[in-house]
Parts: structure tokens; C-alpha cells; sequence
């Protein structure tokens, strides 16, 4: 069970997707995300690197990849995937690495692509 001040709504997501400040990741493989699309202003990290992604890429490394500056520990990071699972699980990754503001979108994009019809 995820502690419920960690999840964000779909409404959450409306407001977030334009506060640059605010770190979307879709956890989900790349050719998910080629078929199906991604949540406006989100960066594609796969929930296998979401790790190395924050802990071991350079702030170079983090830019080039995914052009935008790598967070730093304060930022607030939201995950999603395609239901909920992986992004769950990349929450506690990323927790446990101390990003203290991160938070899930339990709904992911089922959630996302049913309403934007």
C-alpha cells in the first residue's frame, strides 16, 4: 500500500505537467511509450535504470539524455507507467536513494489516456 500523501490525481497531473520544476518519469520500456505516447513534459527513464539514471549519470550525462537538468534530492519527482505497478516500485527506488519528494501517479497512463479523449 502506498501512503497516500506519495500519490498524485489526474488533476495533480494537469497542474504539473507545466511546472518545469517538477520531474515527470515514465518508467515505462521505450517502445511502450513509442506505441502509445507520454505525458506532456515527461522524460522517459525505464524502471531498470531509474537508478543509475539519478545515482550514477553525471549532471552532463543526465542533461544530454534527457534534456533537462538531473534533479537534485529536493526536487519533487513524479513517476508514472502504464498501471501503476512500476511506478510504484521506481518510487521506492527512488526514496530509498533519498529523493524524499517523490510521488506516484497510481493511475499512470491507463488513467492519463482515458480521460484525454
Amino acid at each position: 500500500m502506498v501512503d497516500p500523501k506519495r500519490v498524485v490525481s489526474y488533476e495533480d497531473m494537469l497542474k504539473v505537467i507545466h511546472q518545469p520544476e517538477k520531474v515527470i518519469i515514465d518508467v515505462r520500456n521505450p517502445d511502450e511509450v513509442n506505441e502509445t505516447g507520454k505525458i506532456p513534459s515527461s522524460i522517459n527513464i525505464p524502471l531498470h535504470t531509474v537508478q543509475d539514471a539519478l545515482t550514477g549519470m553525471s549532471d552532463e550525462e543526465f542533461r544530454q539524455q534527457f534534456q533537462r537538468n538531473k534533479p537534485s534530492s529536493s526536487d519533487e519527482l513524479i513517476f508514472y507507467c502504464r498501471s501503476g505497478r512500476r511506478s510504484t516500485e521506481a518510487l521506492d527506488k527512488a526514496l530509498k536513494l533519498g529523493y524524499a519528494n517523490s510521488k506516484t501517479y497510481l493511475g499512470s497512463w491507463n488513467d492519463w489516456s482515458s480521460r484525454q479523449k
